[in-house]
């Protein structure tokens, strides 16, 4: 599903780098963007977004950015609102989070591409938790319908009133049950690891005591039994069809009261009265199922199939998350990749010197390998005599500034190797470093 995403700036030129950088970190990434208060003011009351970037400074005859978010939130108290300023106030900070602001991002210009990704992935989180709670209130809506005309139906027949009681109660149990698996989801960083968690969980839901979460190949729609309990991979596959699971997009439900065909064929086998299949979307494509059956309940309950697809969908937006991190880490291994194709040396440095990271190149000149080169600080490549010199350059580097040395540095066998080099102030793994690049 597309994010439209409102950025409201008057900085024409960050428009222009949000609106390059946000669609590469994710091509759902869909932004309209504004310079005033009075479009951004006509654009809401007009259209509808996903998420609201805005900028805290949009002129002196314009509103805030946190008048505009104190304007929205009187009437859309739950659409995702990032102020996104240069402005480092802590006292803005503070009152837009007071005012209901999701998250406060400062502009940093030396790190626009890490700076984007970051708020890439701020607003796909936003949104992706708040389309997931829209999704489990609409079952919890839906369910709260249905439990309300039972209770009606109740009043003119006292019989069924423990009937209707218990499935209440099934309904609360199966909202604490989504709740606590979404609390334990946010804390687990391992796949496997999450989705036997969840399939334990789910087989804990009335009428389902067996089960299996299968990943789907996205090219050959293969599966690959993730995690099981008591549900084999080859079983699913006869069920649906040989490489059929990209297939399946919408839940399918196989009821022994409706004499299926296809349970008859394999329940003599497994034992099955009723067999639920879900399908897990990530981005609109099939990439796992939610597999589960029944050897006691004829059919699968209802309220037990919205719990699943509400399940399903925690899976999806857990996979997201994990995905996106994924991306985040190769992106940081290409960087180091071309930081290590570069003909110069180059460093990343604590300003304490420490080396965190040295490229072949680095090695080369200097000798000794890079696993040498990581162990060591920067000042042991310098004479003794200019050690204090370069300590006070780097400490004094801040961001935006680029320092300039002519110190040589002194090779690991003694000899001095002449080297322009050039100092700049930046972030890595979220710790503040210095790139160092020199010119031989």
């Amino acid at each position: 599903m597309k994010i439209r995403v409102l950025v409201i700036d008057d900085d024409e030129d960050l428009l222009f780098l949000a609106g390059k950088f946000l669609s590469k970190e994710d091509e759902r990434i869909q932004l309209i963007s504004v310079t005033t208060d009075q479009e951004a003011l006509r654009l809401i009351e007009e259209e509808d977004f996903d998420a609201i970037v805005c900028d805290h400074f949009l002129g002196n005859d314009s509103m805030t950015g946190l008048e505009l978010l104190e304007w929205v939130r009187e009437f859309n108290p739950q659409i995702p609102f990032i102020i996104f300023t240069g402005r480092s106030q802590e006292a803005v900070a503070i009152r837009a989070l007071n005012l209901g602001a999701d998250y406060y991002l400062k502009k940093d210009a030396e790190e626009f591409r890490e700076l984007f990704s970051q708020l890439a992935n701020r607003i796909i989180a936003e949104v992706e938790t708040r389309r997931q709670e829209d999704a489990v209130e609409a079952a919890f809506n839906d369910l709260e319908r249905r439990v309300d005309e039972r209770t009606a139906e109740l009043e003119k027949a006292n019989k069924k009133l423990a009937q209707e009681i218990a499935e209440r109660q099934r309904v609360e149990d199966s909202l604490l049950l989504q709740r606590d698996l979404g609390n334990t989801l946010c804390k687990t960083e391992n796949m496997i690891d999450a989705l036997d968690r969840i399939l334990k969980a789910a087989v804990q839901l009335d009428g389902i005591d067996t089960g299996g979460i299968f990943l789907v190949d996205d090219e050959t729609g293969k599966l690959d039994l993730s995690t099981s309990q008591g549900m084999s991979t080859q079983f699913l596959k006869s069920i649906l069809g040989e490489e059929k699971s990209l297939e399946v997009t919408e839940p399918l439900y196989v009821s022994k009261l409706k004499n299926d065909d296809t349970l008859k064929k394999f329940s003599d086998l497994e034992d099955l009265t009723a067999i639920a299949i879900v399908p897990v979307l990530h981005n609109g494509k099939t990439a796992a199922i939610l597999s589960l059956g029944s050897h006691t309940h004829d059919e699968i309950p209802q309220t037990e199939r919205h719990t699943l697809e509400a399940i399903a969908i925690q899976i999806g937006a857990y996979m997201t998350r994990e995905k996106a991190q994924k991306a985040i880490i190769e992106s940081q291994k290409e960087m180091m990749g071309l930081f290590d194709s570069f003909e110069d040396m180059f460093f990343i440095v604590t300003k304490e010197g420490q080396i965190l990271h040295a490229n072949n190149t680095a090695s080369d000149k200097l000798g000794g390998g890079r696993s040498a080169l990581d162990s060591k600080s920067i000042f042991d490549f310098y004479d003794t005599g200019r050690k204090n010199d370069v300590y006070e350059i780097l400490q004094g580097v801040s961001k935006g500034e680029i320092m300039k040395l002519n110190v040589p540095f002194k090779k690991m066998d003694g000899s001095l190797l002449q080297a322009i080099t050039r100092v700049v102030a930046g972030s890595y793994h979220g710790e503040d470093v210095l790139f160092v690049v020199s010119r031989e």
